[in-house]
């Protein structure tokens, strides 16, 4: 899907074509995201980790959220953005997002609600989900003042490019406790580097995984070989 890997400069110099394949993984994307928000907003690994423990006091009760109180925030509603928006919708969130790049009345079409810039988007989130490309504009995006505009205890959700959010920065907000957790499946310099990095409190990480499906890795290799031959 990503291209911010390629140099395209070049390839166009040497008369390479350069393609990609936009559409595959989405519903594992979006269903991914929403994987990461729900359990964070319900705790699921704290408790897991608890109820192992032979616990059973729900220490982690101060987190636990309602869904239908929650604003879940979008950033970029392209294919997966929208996905993931109609699947957060469905579960009671109420949902926002921002894209400066649709055409107006797209939020009239998935019947959400569209702010026109980030800090608007921010200030009102409980669940910050990304879903925009990695390029020059979107490099650390979401950063240190951007974390300090979220809602006290949001939780951040990424499934896009890791480089869209400066690592040291939301790696310093859930260690100081000023976000509530982190679902990454995508880390800028990835995998994680270092024991304190894995070890930074209220962080969900997966592997750069949620694209994948039995399905998905089927429809990449197809879609790409239709693609290269036309």
């Amino acid at each position: 899907v990503g291209f911010d890997s390629v140099d395209i400069a070049a390839a166009r110099e040497r008369g390479i074509a350069v393609c990609n394949v936009p559409d595959y993984g989405t519903e594992e994307v979006a269903d991914h995201a929403i994987a990461l928000a729900m359990a964070l907003c319900r705790q699921l690994f704290p408790l897991d980790a608890e109820a192992k423990t032979l616990g059973w006091n729900i220490k982690v009760g101060a987190r636990l959220r309602r869904l239908r109180e929650l604003t879940f925030g979008i950033v970029g509603l392209g294919r997966i953005g929208t996905a993931t928006a109609l699947r957060a919708k469905a579960l009671g969130y109420r949902v926002v997002f921002h894209d400066p790049y649709l055409p107006n009345g797209a939020d009239k079409a998935v019947g959400i609600t569209r702010v026109h810039t980030l800090d608007e988007l921010l200030a009102q989130t409980d669940v910050l989900s990304l879903h925009c490309p990695l390029n020059d504009e979107t490099r650390h995006l979401i950063s240190e003042r951007e974390l300090s505009l979220l809602k006290p205890g949001a939780f951040v959700v990424n499934t896009a490019r890791g480089g869209i959010i400066k690592k040291v920065a939301i790696l310093a907000a859930l260690r100081e406790g000023r976000l509530a957790g982190a679902g990454l499946d995508v880390i800028e310099d990835e995998p994680l580097q270092t024991a304190e990095e894995a070890a930074t409190p209220n962080l969900i990480a997966t592997c750069h995984a949620a694209f994948c499906s039995v399905e998905s890795k089927i429809e990449m290799r197809s879609t790409s070989a239709r693609i290269a031959l036309a």
